[in-house]
């Protein structure tokens, strides 16, 4: 990420160019001919970045899980928005927070004392945590989480939204801190790492034993997944490559690796201890008759927000009936809504996004602007490029964050809740039947083992009458219409468990394709290929992370699935990343580690997230987060176990290529 010079040449180069600057004209047909060219391959970048993962859950749902996408104009639009959005944000990054971040990184620490430095990198921290596209995604989850079933996991999404990003962008402030230390001291990544994850794993045992934090461990350990994106990695790596090179070590490839592992790492903590201290003010999980009861109502309320939203849950959640018992008549104010066709542009939604862009943007260019105008006392270089950058970082976090909530947020919860389609049997309202004069003297009624009564209803059928079960609440008895919705067999079969591996595969491929096309770990392979001075190739290093993201994605959906506990995957997965990290050199560890943020990009996040969500509201699981922590994990396994595997071949092959002992001493060769 840094210069290929030593701080402060580049300025002396640039003004000693500048005199032999010429002014080219340039055909204005020509401008916008150059123009067209440098925007169509920044948009084919996000579209191959963003095409086999929707594509894929679009297929999936649509030719295997034979499922229709709803909304689906809606869904397109959305995804539109994200690949322009991208386009737009990334390059809005290059042209001002990215030079004015490296500028920041290579001139402040020579510039200002240590405790000047700690400050600012802690502010970078913070502010480049709500800059990052997939935090604003994880707030808008809320939704998906039934407040009874996990009340203080509700909240932490939706009223203490801000708590619960300001707990991950202080963990991200805090893990910039030390990643600075590091770089400065040349601090020894085990020991943290030998520290904080097992202080981790016992904090997240401890959560397990109170019903109300156990809802947040998931919930927690994404939290490092998520805020390890494309604007926090090169930020907090570019500060401390100016830092390794006061320090002296600024040859060494090495010099801003482990910084992105504190920062997966410090955020699970500050989310855990926030649920600690919250958790006593909030009712234990339990139904919705429980949460809306009247003796209730002063928690039930806090976790809802206020009483606009505790109504509206309760008319959601509540029939008519119970609706009216409990709050009395409803008026035209309170009475349950049913939610109508989403406008495309919705005057509130777009001020949201928009509220929510300025405050990501503006902060961090604030104080990336104050400590080079401020603080280093340099002039701003390229102040138009910069400008138009900052303008482009808004537009696209704009474009981004309606994409996501219109487009691949719907996607991902669809694929979600079709994946049982694999191993049940499932209604499709969409070939529904209404059949006329229906009345009960054509029921037929059967008894079950337990002595309650079936009804079975007898539709007419070309091979001769079919019988299908009879529900109650699809019958109007006052116009003598039963409304019939046809049940389809599961997908791959009355057998469940192919039903299960189907779904498997599924996650398995689709972790698999969206790492090959994560940017970011392609540059940490060039890192690595240059430690290992070509050892390790860049493009093995790729197969093997995508390898283990599609293992860890696969074993997260098999917890929802299976209703795993999530402690021992973790407990299990961590401790043995622990051991192999302990016969690993720094600098292979270092890598290893930092690939469990890389890895998780503004694409796969949000959709695994809602993709995961989606499956758990219809396995009926109180919180279904963890996906992501899974697919961090698993890759650092995968790297570490690959170092080994590829020392082992290597001593293999020098072994064999050893001469004989009686052979001459001069023939022999010695292993390195």
């Amino acid at each position: 990420m840094g210069c290929p010079w030593p701080a402060g040449e580049e300025q002396v180069l640039s003004d000693s160019v500048q005199p032999m600057a010429l002014a080219l004209q340039i055909p204005f047909r020509r401008k916008l001919s150059l123009v067209g060219s440098y925007a169509k391959d920044r948009l084919m970048r996000q579209v191959h970045a963003v095409a086999f993962i929707t594509g894929y859950l679009a297929l999936f749902q649509l030719f295997v899980l034979k499922a229709p996408i709803l909304e689906f104009a809606q869904i397109a639009l959305g995804i539109l928005a994200v690949v322009v959005g991208l386009a737009f944000f990334m390059e809005g990054l290059f042209l001002a927070i990215m030079p004015l971040g490296e500028r920041c990184g290579l001139r402040l620490p020579a510039r200002v004392g240590l405790g000047l430095l700690v400050v600012f990198a802690a502010v970078l921290g913070i502010t480049a945590t709500y800059a990052e596209p997939a935090i604003g995604f994880l707030k808008a989850q809320g939704s998906a989480t039934l407040p009874w079933r996990a009340p203080l996991l509700y909240y932490l999404l939706n009223d203490g939204a801000p708590l619960t990003v300001g707990a991950v962008a202080a963990g991200v402030g805090i893990a910039v801190v030390l990643g600075l230390f590091r770089s400065l001291r040349a601090w020894s990544l085990k020991p943290f790492l030998f520290t904080a994850i097992p202080l981790l794993l016992a904090a997240s045992w401890g959560a397990s034993r109170d019903p109300r934090t156990a809802a947040i461990i998931g919930l927690a350990w994404d939290s490092g997944g998520v805020t390890t994106g494309p604007v926090t990695v090169p930020l907090v790596i570019a500060l401390g490559i100016g830092v390794s090179r006061i320090a002296g070590r600024g040859d060494e490839p090495s010099g801003g690796l482990g910084v992105v592992t504190f920062a997966s790492v410090l955020p699970v903590l500050l989310v855990l201890l926030l649920g600690f201290a919250l958790a006593p003010r909030f009712p234990m999980p339990g139904e919705a008759a429980d949460f809306f009861a009247p003796a209730r109502h002063a928690q039930s309320l806090q976790v809802a927000g206020s009483e606009a939203a505790f109504r509206k849950l309760a008319s959601e959640a509540l029939t008519p009936d119970q609706f009216s018992k409990r709050f009395g008549p409803a008026s035209e104010e309170s009475a349950p809504v049913k939610p109508g066709p989403r406008r495309f542009f919705p005057r509130s939604e777009i001020r949201t996004h928009v509220g929510s862009a300025v405050k990501a943007i503006l902060p961090l260019a604030a104080v990336l602007l104050f400590a080079l105008l401020a603080v280093v006392r340099e002039r701003l270089p390229h102040a138009d490029e910069v400008a138009l950058g900052l303008a482009f970082s808004l537009a696209g976090m704009l474009l981004f964050s309606y994409g996501m909530d219109r487009g691949l947020s719907s996607l991902g919860n669809q694929a979600g809740r079709a994946l049982p389609r694999a191993w049940e049997a499932t209604e499709r309202p969409d070939k529904a039947v209404v059949y006329r004069g229906i009345d009960d003297t054509l029921l037929v009624r059967a008894a079950r083992p337990d002595g309650s009564v079936a009804e079975y209803l007898p539709l007419a059928d070309k091979n001769g009458p079919e019988f299908v079960p009879f529900v109650r609440d699809r019958y109007d008895a006052a116009k003598a219409e039963y409304r019939w919705i046809p049940e389809e067999g599961p997908v791959a079969g009355d057998e469940a468990f192919w039903g299960y591996a189907l779904v498997l595969v599924f996650v398995f491929v689709m972790g698999v394709g969206a790492t090959v096309a994560e940017p970011s770990l392609n540059a940490l392979g060039v890192t690595l290929e240059e430690l290992t001075t070509g050892t390790y190739k860049r493009s093995f290093l790729i197969l093997t992370v995508a390898i283990g993201v599609g293992t860890g994605m696969a074993v997260g959906f098999g917890r929802i699935l299976f209703a795993w506990p999530i402690v021992p995957l973790l407990a299990g997965s961590y401790l043995l990343a622990l051991a192999l990290t302990v016969f690993s050199t720094e600098e292979f560890s270092a890598i290893a580690w930092d690939c469990a943020g890389v890895t998780t990009g503004p694409i796969t996040v949000p959709l695994v997230i809602a993709a995961g969500l989606g499956i758990g509201q219809r396995a009926g699981v109180a919180e279904a987060f963890g996906v992501v922590t899974m697919a961090s994990v698993f890759p650092i396994i995968a790297v570490l176990l690959s170092g080994f595997l590829l020392a082992a071949r290597r001593d293999t092959l020098d072994w064999q290529e050893q001469p004989p002992d009686d052979a001459p001493a001069a023939d022999r060769r010695t292993s390195p």
